[in-house]
Formats: structure tokens, sequence, C-alpha cells
């Protein structure tokens, strides 16, 4: 197998390959030639950076990490049977507290806040000798990097 072979399959190929393990073509390849294998190499440290970039997002949040989507509603029990001194209390104490004035209701997060919370650094793209096109589309929070 030439090189230029070697990096056409190179995209394709399994770890095992790419580490040069095996009885293919390609590994027998990769073995031999020191330029493919280090092409390989950075493939391969490309597979690990993107598993522990995903690990990281799978992990459990912290509950301070947690940004709620909605706020919580208050909710109202009875406790006792209206006319009864227990209930005519609980009806005083719930005109007094709705009686003063409330805080201001906490906004829902926007993507921004909620993308900022979970990448706090901007994504960075390497392409090491390759170009790379970078594209808008119509969705404001989509962006495409194209490496070839």
């Amino acid at each position: 197998m030439d090189c230029t072979t070697a990096r056409a399959r190179l995209l394709e190929a399994e770890p095992r390959d790419l580490r040069g393990e095996g009885d293919g073509d390609l590994a027998a390849h990769l073995r031999q030639c020191a330029a493919c294998r280090a092409r390989a190499g950075a493939i391969l440290a490309g597979y690990a950076e993107l598993d522990a970039a995903l690990r990281t997002l799978a992990a459990p949040a912290r509950a301070a990490d947690v940004i709620p989507l909605r706020p919580r509603r208050a909710r109202l029990r009875r406790w006792a049977l209206p006319g009864s001194a227990a209930g005519l209390a609980a009806a005083a104490a719930i005109a007094l507290l709705l009686a003063r004035p409330q805080a201001p209701a906490r906004p829902h997060p926007t993507a921004d806040q909620i993308a900022k919370a979970i990448f706090p650094k901007a994504p960075v793209a390497r392409a090491e000798g390759r170009s790379v096109a970078v594209m808008q589309t119509n969705d404001p929070g989509v962006t495409v990097v194209w490496i070839y």
C-alpha cells in the first residue's frame, strides 16, 4: 500500500488499525511509514480529546451549576377546615404575606446563558496542515466547520 491510499483510508479506519494493530494492509503500512503513523496518531489524539469532552458533558452537574429552565411555582395547601381557629390564623398569615411587595420573578435563561454554562470557553478547532471552511447557517446557534 502506498501513502496516498493509506491517507485516504485513515479517516475511515478503526482505532486498532490506526494504532498499527492487526494484519490489515493499513496497519501494516502504518507500522512501516512514520509519516502516515504520525497522521494516524493525530487522529487518535483527536478521538481521545473528543472522548474527554463527551465525558465532561455527560458527567452529572453539581447543584450549583444547574440553571433552572422554569421557576418553581409555590403551592398552597389546606391545613384546616374553614372557620376553625387554625384556618383563620393560616388565612391571616397568607394575607400578610401576599400584602408584602414581591421580588421580581427570575427570567428564564436564554440559550446563550445555557451555552456559556456548558462551554465556559469557546470550542476551538485545530486543523494542522489542512484547510478549514466556516459556514454560518440560518440558525444563529449552529455553525458548520468543514475540515478538508
